[in-house]
């Protein structure tokens, strides 16, 4: 559980931080959407696709720690290089969803994630994509209901 605090929590925390440090309305804005959203999307996916280690007796306690890092901490950097770095939209989800795949890919590799029904790296691909646009369209949302922010640079 110490390594999943770690890689999944703490470095991922730490290097959002730092990327963010001159934004953290990014943090503020997206940060609750990706816990919220990554939260929801493992506790389907322990009851019915996949398992990691260490085994609990409450698989989500497990993904906790990814659930508060490096999830959400992914999807404000994803967010932070369209908005200020002007990254075309599309592109920054495909890469940020392809790094996360392959991260769990790795992860699968080393024996700490078992798929089972049918899931594979295709759908843990799918997994990640989806809710990433979800945040961008949220990042849409939000310049729409507040345009005069969005003029600052902070939507």
């Amino acid at each position: 559980m110490i390594g999943n605090i770690i890689i999944g929590l703490l470095l991922p925390l730490l290097l959002g931080v730092w990327i963010l440090r001159r934004h953290y309305s990014f943090l503020v804005l997206y940060y609750p959407l990706g816990v919220a959203v990554s939260a929801c999307i493992n506790n389907i996916g322990f009851n019915f696709f996949w398992n990691i280690l260490p085994n609990t007796r409450n698989q989500s306690f497990a993904a906790l720690p990814m659930d508060l890092g490096i999830y959400p901490i992914t999807g404000c950097i994803m967010i932070y290089m369209i908005q200020v770095r002007r990254k075309r939209p599309w592109p920054a989800i495909f890469v940020s969803s392809l790094l996360l795949t392959l991260i769990e890919w790795t992860a699968k590799m080393m024996g700490h994630v078992i798929y089972f029904n049918g899931w594979n790296i295709f759908w843990t691909f799918w997994s990640y994509f989806l809710p990433f646009v979800l945040a961008y369209g949220y990042s849409k949302l939000l310049k729409f209901t507040f345009p005069e922010r969005s003029e600052e640079g902070s939507i």
